[in-house]
């Protein structure tokens, strides 16, 4: 395939057969979302965050991108703020690699370390970066930013449906719930009876970009929302 641009390469990710020892019978693909630029699912929804924020007017110079994240998302972050030649500062915590600070540097992003969880940092965006120089930031948000989900509500859900028309469980991890949240609201609306399987972190077993919510790990919106509908589709069954 040929691409004009970096921005052109996100998305339309292959996907690989692979085999099971506990299910020889089931036929089983995974998506290699490391064929995206930053080798990230997030790379989608960094993208589409700044393309709506392109769309609505805000984003224009001398604006600084800013959000919290210590993982994926801070390096789509660095690399796209780059592309689209604007400032970019990004709120890590303790448990950034050296490998990713070491991307956010090289793509010029500023770094600043704030708390141990994501939701500190989110924190530390709104209540004092912004609160600080209002005028300076453009804060993406990824956390409650509604453009998150909806990337994967129009990227991934119809890619797999188009590759898979018969495609019957879809299994992710659940970090901030905008993957899933997007990707089975698509495929549910599609595919009557598709289930969608969503893994979490047990309890002491915590995972790089995997919630362990026993643990309180911070609920986003897009997490609350599925969980609401859970219970709502349940209570339809029961009545």
């Amino acid at each position: 395939m040929k691409y004009t641009d970096i921005m052109s390469m996100v998305g339309q990710t292959p996907h690989l057969r692979v085999r099971s020892a506990e299910t020889p019978a089931a036929r089983i693909h995974v998506k290699l979302e490391g064929y995206n630029p930053t080798g990230s699912v997030k790379d989608r929804a960094c993208l589409n965050m700044i393309r709506t924020l392109e769309r609505e007017g805000q984003l224009l110079p001398p604006v600084t991108l800013l959000d919290a994240s210590s993982g994926n998302m801070a390096c789509a972050i660095a690399l796209f703020a780059k592309l689209y030649g604007f400032p970019a500062t990004v709120i890590v915590n303790s448990k950034i690699t050296a490998d990713k600070r070491n991307f956010l540097q090289y793509f010029g992003a500023e770094v600043i370390q704030v708390g141990d969880f994501t939701i500190e940092g989110n924190k530390y965006c709104r209540e004092v970066l912004l609160q600080r120089e209002p005028c300076k930031y453009l804060f993406l948000d990824q956390l409650h930013n509604w453009s998150n989900p909806q990337a994967y509500y129009e990227s991934i859900g119809p890619e797999i449906l188009a590759d898979f028309p018969n495609v019957a469980m879809v299994v992710g991890s659940l970090g901030s719930g905008g993957t899933m949240n997007g990707t089975g609201r698509f495929l549910k609306e599609k595919k009557q009876g598709i289930k969608i399987v969503v893994v979490e972190a047990a309890r002491g077993a915590k995972l790089p970009g995997t919630g362990s919510f026993d643990e309180g790990d911070y609920v986003t919106p897009f997490i609350q929302s599925a969980r609401d509908e859970v219970c709502r589709l349940s209570y339809q069954r029961t009545r």
